[in-house]
């Protein structure tokens, strides 16, 4: 019975976090989470409901809660790989990237952003080289990778500057 309600409360919030109703979303990710404190979605989704408020650390801790619970879920790592990107915990997001592009199949944009999120990371560490490695991988995937472009220039601006 307990698993319907937090089935009912998850749904309920999904319905919320679809509207744009974020707050509101959150007390019924909330809600559900205090009758399964282990259901990977509610977690997960409430992550992305903190993350868009901006509530960045308190967006990691579900993500990370998601990984402890499933360490197999990708999504939870790429999603943590960002959150720390956007925190300006370049290393840490880096290292995520790279657990998270050693998992993850290279078919999708999901890979190739990953490659472009990392490259952003190694970029802030001034690891231009790596980054601009990175940077030609997902160029492969996409010829017209906007921001990959964007990112390779301003990789080229800062070697330059070296020589």
């Amino acid at each position: 019975m307990a698993i319907k309600e937090a089935e009912m409360f998850y749904k309920q919030a999904m319905s919320f976090l679809e509207q744009g109703k974020l707050d509101k979303s959150i007390e019924f990710f909330d809600s559900a989470l205090k009758i399964d404190k282990d259901y990977i979605s509610a977690w997960n989704d409430k992550g992305v409901a903190l993350m868009e408020l901006g509530k960045y650390p308190e967006a990691l801790q579900c993500f990370e809660e998601v990984i402890r619970l499933e360490p197999g879920d990708n999504m939870a790592w790429y999603n943590r790989g960002y959150v720390l990107l956007i925190m300006e915990e370049y290393q840490e997001a880096v290292n995520t990237f790279d657990l998270f592009r050693g998992r993850y199949s290279k078919k999708d944009d999901f890979y190739k952003y990953a490659l472009y999120l990392q490259a952003q990371g190694l970029y802030n560490l001034k690891e231009y080289d790596e980054s601009l490695k990175l940077i030609k991988e997902s160029l492969k995937m996409d010829k017209t990778f906007k921001e990959a472009r964007d990112l390779m220039e301003l990789v080229g601006k800062e070697t330059s500057k070296k020589e």
